[in-house]
C-alpha cells in the first residue's frame, strides 16, 4: 500500500451553458460546491494535499472560499487551463514534489458535486489495489450509430460498455510516465485515457450513489432537487 493521497479538482471550466456562471462556486444545501468537496476529501486517511484549477479570473473567488477551512495549509489553488485535460497536468506539476511515486492521485471533477463518502473509499481502497482505479456505471440506454446524414446505421452492444465518472485514481509515478511519454494531449478527454495509451489498464469500480454532472441549467435543477 501506498504512503499518501494527493488531490486534484479541475475546476476551471467556462460554465458557458449555464451563463458563464463557475460551477464550483455555486451554493448547494447552504455552501459552495467546492467546500462541499474539500470537506468531504478533507477524511481522506493519508491526505497529503489538494490543488484546486481555477479560472484566471477566479483564483480570488476560490481563495477565499478555501482560507476559512480547516484545509488552508492543506489546500493550493493555481491557473487551470483552456481544456480540462491542461488544467489536471497543471495541477499536477504544482503537486508532484508533493508526493511519491507509490503515492496515489485522486483526480475529481468538480462539476460532480455528490460524491459519496462510500465511493471514494472504494475507488481508492481499488486504486491501492490496481494502481489505477475509477467510478464508472454500465449504460442503461439503447445505442445508435448514426451516419453523417443523421440516419441510423446500426444498434452498439452495450454489454460491456460503461460511462465514466471521476475519481479516477492512479499513482503519481504512473501519471508522470503518461505525461512524460504523451507529450500532446490532444483529444484527450480524461487521465484513464492517458494510462491506455501507455498500456495500462485501470479497475471499473461501479458507484453506489447518483452523481450527476453538472453542465446544463436543467442538470442543476436537478441536483437541488437532490439536496433541498
Amino acid at each position: 500500500m501506498g504512503k499518501g493521497i494527493g488531490v486534484i479538482i479541475p475546476a476551471a471550466g467556462s460554465g458557458r451553458r449555464l451563463g458563464g456562471v463557475s460551477k464550483p462556486l455555486i451554493e448547494i444545501g447552504g455552501e459552495p460546491i467546492i467546500r462541499r468537496l474539500l470537506n468531504l476529501f478533507a477524511k481522506l486517511h493519508g491526505l497529503k494535499h489538494i490543488c484546486l484549477a481555477a479560472p484566471q479570473t477566479d483564483i480570488l473567488n476560490f481563495q477565499r472560499i478555501v482560507q476559512p477551512t480547516e484545509l488552508r495549509r492543506l489546500t493550493a489553488v493555481v491557473e487551470g487551463g483552456a481544456e480540462r485535460p491542461l488544467s489536471v497536468k497543471n495541477a499536477f506539476e504544482f503537486l508532484r514534489s508533493m508526493v511519491n511515486d507509490d503515492d496515489l492521485v485522486c483526480i475529481h471533477d468538480a462539476a460532480r458535486p455528490l460524491l459519496s463518502a462510500e465511493d471514494l473509499e472504494e475507488v481508492i481502497s481499488a486504486g491501492w489495489k490496481f494502481g489505477a482505479a475509477f467510478l464508472a456505471a454500465p449504460v442503461k440506454d439503447t445505442l445508435k450509430m448514426v451516419d453523417e446524414n443523421n440516419f441510423c446505421e446500426s444498434t452498439v452492444d452495450r454489454s460491456r460498455l460503461f460511462a465514466a465518472q471521476t475519481p479516477q485514481v492512479m499513482t503519481a509515478g504512473l501519471l508522470s510516465r503518461a505525461y512524460g511519454q504523451l507529450g500532446d494531449l490532444t483529444g484527450v478527454t480524461d487521465e484513464i485515457m492517458l494510462l491506455e495509451r501507455i498500456g495500462v489498464k485501470a479497475f471499473v469500480v461501479e458507484p453506489r450513489h447518483i452523481n450527476p454532472k453538472i453542465t446544463t441549467a436543467e442538470d442543476l435543477e436537478l441536483l437541488q432537487k437532490l439536496t433541498s
